[in-house]
Formats: structure tokens, sequence, C-alpha cells
């Protein structure tokens, strides 16, 4: 048996999972999709005593109350994401919302009679509209208002967003608060601007969050810590001087057990050099001012992961951040050298130390008590629920956490695990870690083409997690190179450096690598390689093709090729501020443009892009296409566009459309190599 797309409809994914008070019951959810496109979402109830299973119902996000006795989670209503209740004695579940455009990210207080969300809002709109589903009457007007004003008005730059697949203006996240016993509905959040991750106080009289309220729209990712009194309405801004993580990998703030404190991640105030790292810090409520908690010879890089390679459907967010059974210290994740390992962080001063060392990516931590539920996925495993210990936490205790969940026994017959290898790179400024597969079933005498996958970003790092896509090619009887360059993330400030990723350094990481994979690799056939890669990937795949000769057959996804079209198109717009005069910048945005030397492009070439990519606008793969095919009028040269789909597709996405496009894509390589 070998790997197939067509497998995607077999995996089953643990999602997210609550622990019962007692530690006795684990209710998790449990994704998988049924053809063409339908994702189901399982609530599973497991008793950790027994090991016994039952189905509860469907839904995500499952939260046991303060006492037990019943569940929140949540579920989809005529496509809009609600909040639930489950009441566990007698299997009868309550719709909690009923918020216009659903709820997202679910927490709760301390003593359980209060719940805080966040749902998208639009310009106009006020809590009561916001807080009820749309009536018929609201549904005719809005198609009366299109028809009658079917033009879109811009006056700022920033207008477009993928994540609202279209235009952003009008569009913000709003914050609510629910009494879970009245029923009783709130807006905390005022203006047009994101108020997100939501938590509680200790006393639950005041909820912390994180917006960009009183930020200039110019300051992109910029986000600052605030309170809300619960009682008067009043919202008070408590940081200035950071920019609080949200984007691109948010860290949930954590209240300390003391209540005097709050922990929180934070940036520094600049994207100058590229993304900045997450910092761990603490804000005291008494001085009103932030402490540094971190350790300048902590064993990670920061207090993230930002993974590029893990799939886990069914997961609307993740805590990354707990405190531990005694309240004095911060167990977290972070991602350092293609592993996502968990950390401790004294909450008092400065001190950081490794809890786990494994090739593995762990993906969230969940508290209850002295149980900690973790999610953990490697190269051959989805993510998986485990169990640890207070013990193992602290380092009293060895590390073993037990394996909770198993979703598919049957990937341990056909996942071929790599061959890890670093390589020097030529300017013997930085090691290069990647990862070489070889075909399932393969021959060691034989030989063997090779895809090079080459990561987005370029600031996330490709890590030891499953990819199924990955094993798909690799059933297909072609080898796979992965690897992190300079640019990615995880390997220490200066290698996540944007100005490699662009300037060739990078470009020569991949060259560089691939040969030494090649050499130490007799089943790799170098005559027949191919490359494909997503995004900053896709990039990546434009320009080393038209500036190297060692690819034979190229796929490029949702990429980009004209830096035009990025400056005034794409989402992420760019800048002319640096330049003496407006036509310098066109120039030499075209100069290092990879549509610039489509005419160098000689081999088979794929383009695969979403019609919705706001990010990377379908235009790049218009542009691309015409570039290529004109200037190799005999060469094959072919385009799929995929409507509807946004920068986050394949990721995620139909299922179907995911199938299709992973076929492609192994279909050319299959072909042409």
């Amino acid at each position: 048996m070998k790997s197939a797309v067509s497998d995607y409809y077999r995996i089953r994914y643990a999602g997210n999972g609550d622990l019962s008070p007692d530690g006795t019951v684990l209710i998790y959810t449990r994704t998988h999709t049924v053809p063409p496109a339908e994702e189901v979402h399982e609530l599973v109830r497991k008793d950790l005593k027994t090991n016994k299973e039952s189905i509860l119902g469907y839904g995500m996000d499952p939260h046991f109350s303060a006492d037990g006795s019943c569940l929140y989670y949540t579920g989809t209503v005529s496509g809009t994401c609600q909040l639930f209740c489950l009441d566990l004695s007698s299997g009868k579940s309550s719709q909690l919302t009923r918020m216009r455009y659903g709820i997202c990210s679910p927490v709760f207080s301390r003593d359980g009679l209060m719940a805080a969300f966040t749902s998208i809002a639009e310009t106009g709109s006020d809590e009561a509209s916001l807080s009820h589903p749309v009536s018929a009457e609201e549904q005719e007007q809005e198609a009366r208002n299109a028809a009658e004003h079917p033009y879109v008005s811009i006056t700022e730059v920033g207008y477009k967003s993928d994540e609202y697949g279209g235009f952003s203006a009008g569009h913000f996240h709003s914050l609510w608060v629910l009494n879970l016993k009245t029923g009783v509905l709130k807006m905390i959040s005022e203006g047009e601007r994101d108020h997100v991750m939501p938590v509680f106080s200790i006393d639950s009289r005041k909820l912390f969050f994180v917006s960009n309220r009183e930020r200039k729209k110019e300051e992109s990712i910029a986000m600052d810590l605030y309170e809300a009194d619960l009682k008067n309405g009043v919202l008070s801004r408590l940081t200035h001087e950071n920019w609080v993580a949200w984007y691109p990998a948010p860290f949930q703030p954590v209240i300390t057990e003391d209540g005097a404190s709050i922990l929180y991640g934070a940036l520094a105030p600049s994207l100058a050099g590229g993304m900045p790292l997450t910092r761990l810090w603490r804000y005291d409520f008494s001085t009103k001012k932030s402490v540094s908690l971190w350790d300048d010879h902590a064993p990670c890089h920061e207090a993230t992961a930002f993974l590029y390679n893990a799939e886990n459907p069914g997961v609307n967010s993740r805590e990354t951040a707990v405190l531990s059974a005694d309240g004095k210290h911060l167990y977290f994740l972070s991602g350092w050298h293609g592993a996502v390992n968990l950390y401790d962080a004294s909450i008092e001063k400065a001190e950081i130390r490794q809890v786990s060392h494994e090739k593995a990516c762990y993906r969230s931590i969940h508290r209850v008590g002295t149980h900690y539920l973790l999610s953990r996925t490697d190269f051959t495993d989805v993510p998986q629920l485990y169990l640890a210990e207070e013990g193992m936490m602290n380092r009293t205790a060895q590390w073993k956490p037990k394996k909770l969940t198993d979703e598919n026994p049957w990937m341990k017959e056909v996942l071929v695990s790599p061959e890890e290898m670093t390589v020097s790179s030529l300017d013997g400024e930085a090691e290069i870690q990647g990862w070489v597969f070889h075909p399932q079933e393969y021959d060691p005498e034989k030989k063997y083409p090779a895809i090079v996958y080459i990561h987005g970003g370029p600031a996330p790092m490709m890590g030891y997690a499953l990819t199924y896509e990955h094993q798909a090619i690799l059933g297909a009887g072609m080898g796979l190179i992965l690897l992190n360059f300079r640019g990615s993330s995880g390997y220490g400030e200066a290698f996540e450096s944007m100005k490699a990723a662009y300037d060739g350094r990078a470009m020569t990481d991949i060259l560089q690598f691939v040969s030494e994979a090649c050499r130490k690799n007799s089943w790799i056939d170098e005559k027949r390689l191919g490359v494909t890669g997503g995004s900053y990937g896709g990039w990546m795949t434009n320009w080393i093709t038209s500036h190297s000769k060692v690819f034979k057959a190229a796929v490029t996804q949702r990429s980009i090729a004209n830096e035009l079209i990025q400056y005034a198109s794409s989402d992420m717009s760019g800048s002319s501020e640096d330049y003496r005069n407006f036509e310098d910048f066109m120039k030499d945005e075209l100069k290092n443009s990879p549509i610039s030397y489509a005419e160098n492009i000689d081999i088979p070439f794929l383009i695969l892009h979403g019609m919705n990519d706001m990010r990377c606008p379908a235009e790049q793969a218009h542009q691309l296409f015409s570039a290529v095919k004109e200037t190799h009028p005999d060469q094959p040269v072919k385009m799929i566009l995929y409507p509807g789909m946004t920068h986050s597709f394949p990721m995620s996405g139909p299922m179907n459309l995911r199938i299709h496009h992973y076929q492609a894509m192994i279909d050319w390589f299959s072909k042409y190599l």
C-alpha cells in the first residue's frame, strides 16, 4: 500500500480537547472529511480509566463547566459558528448564542458564570443587530442595497484582506461577554478596530484583551494590552512600548494565580529587519509597568512557533502557554531547529529552561489541575493528544507523556521517515538543516526523481510534522527534500533575516543543500529534480527556475511573479518611501520580480492559484502564465485557477479542491520527471 491524495478522506485528526475537573474523562474533537468536502467534527468522550470511547455529538472547542456537569462547545448553524451547552447527565444540548457572523475563540471565567468571545462586525452595525441572525427582511434589504449601489468607494490604502476574502474596509473583530446563567450578552469593544484574545481576571470582574484601537493603521501588526471593567464598561490601555503578539502567531495572555500581573508575548516595535521575535513579558497591575522575562541565554529562539507543515483541521485556536500548578512558572511552546518543544519560564525572573527534548512538534498545551493535555505531531503521525503530569513538566519525573489518541493506526505501515541533514552554507555564516525522504516502497539500487518543496513566509519553518501531501509525493514514486534556508524562523535572529531570503543567500542555501542531498543519497537522480512551493515558496520557485538550470520541472503555487502587483493589489501592499523617487522604485520592483526573467524558465511549468487570493493576487498567475508561454510557445506551460479560494488554499479549503490541487502537482511531476 502507498500513500495517495485520496487518503485525505480516510484521515482522522484529533483536535482541541478538555479534561474533566477530576482528570478522569477526556472530551475532544475528531475531524474527518466526507466526500466531496463535508468536514465532520465529532465530540468524542474517552474514559481514561477504561479507555472506552463514545460520540456525544458534533462540535468543536469542548470545555467542561467548572463543576463538570456540562460541556460548552461550538457548533455550526446556517454557516456560522455558535456556542452551545451540553448537559452531560441528560444529553440535552442548548444553543447559547445566535451571533449574526458567529463566534470565535471562546474563553470562560473561573467562577463558571461568564464566557467571552470575538465576533466579526461591520461598519454601521450595532450591538442589537450583531447579536441576532440575519432576518429574511434584512437579506432582502441587503439585496436591494447591492442592486441600487453596486459600487465600492475606496479612500485609504490597506482596503483588502485575505482573511475576509475581499475588501477589509469595514470589517473588524468585536469582543463580547455572555452571562452563562442569565443569558445576557454584552458587547465590550468600541469603535471599528480589532479586539481579540480575551482572558478573565481571577475574580471575574475584569476582562483583559488585545487591540489596535489606538494604533495608526500604518503600524500594521501593532497591538496593545487592555483591560475592561465589566461593571462600569471602562476600557483602559495597559501597554505602549511593544507590540503584543497576535499576528502572525498569537500568544494568548495568561493571568498569574495571585491576580497581580498578566503574562504576555510581545514583539519589538519594528518590521525593519523582518518579522520581530516574540518574547515574554509580565505586566504588573500595581506598578503599571511591563518587565521582560526573556532570558538572553534561553535554549530557544522565541516564545512561539511559526510552523509551516502541520495539518490539523478541527482547531479554531490553540493554547500555547499555561501556568504551572503552583503558579510559579509559565510553560510555553517554542520552535527551535525544526522542533517545537515545551519550555519553562520563571514568572519572577528572566530564567528559561527546556522541558521536552524531542524531534517532534507540540502544537498546544492545556492544564487541568496537575494534568497537562498536549497535542503532538511528527513526520509520521497527525497531531495526537497526550497526557503529562506536573512532575514531568517540572522535571522531577521522567518525561514520558501518555498517548491518549491514535486516530490512524494504518499510517504506521505506509509512511516514510526522513534522513536528517545539516549543511554548512557556502559563506560559512549558517548551518542549513533539512530532511530527505526516499519514495515509499523504494529499491535503494534504483534511481528516482526528487521534489524540492520550499516553504512559504519566508519566516515560518519546516519542522518535524506531518503534511500528508508530502507522503502522497513519496507514494507516487518520487523523493522529497525539505529544508530551512536563511529567512526561516527557529535558528536565531541573524538567521531569520528577511534580506537574506531575497538577496540570493536563501537560493544559494537551497541549491547547495540539494547538491549535497544528491551526493549523499545515490538513489536520487540529479537529472530528474523538481521544485515547488507556495507563497514565498512560489516566489522562490519562480526565481530559482529563472536563475538556475538545476530543475527539470516546476510547480508554482499561489506565487509572487511581479512585485508591482504586490505593491498595488496585495492585502500586504508595499511602500516606495525609501526611494528617491517613484520611478526608481518602479524600476527596482521590476528588477526584483521573477517575471522579468520569464524567458529563462525553459522547463515544464505548472501554475496553481486561488482566484480569490488577496495576499498574492491571481493576476500574478495570469501574468506569469502569459510571460512564460509567450517566450516558450512550444514548452509545456499550464495554469489552473481555483474559484473562490483565498491564499490559505490548499492548506485549507474544500477537500475535493485540495485533492485536485495536490494531484495536479503530482501528475505534473510524474509526467515530466
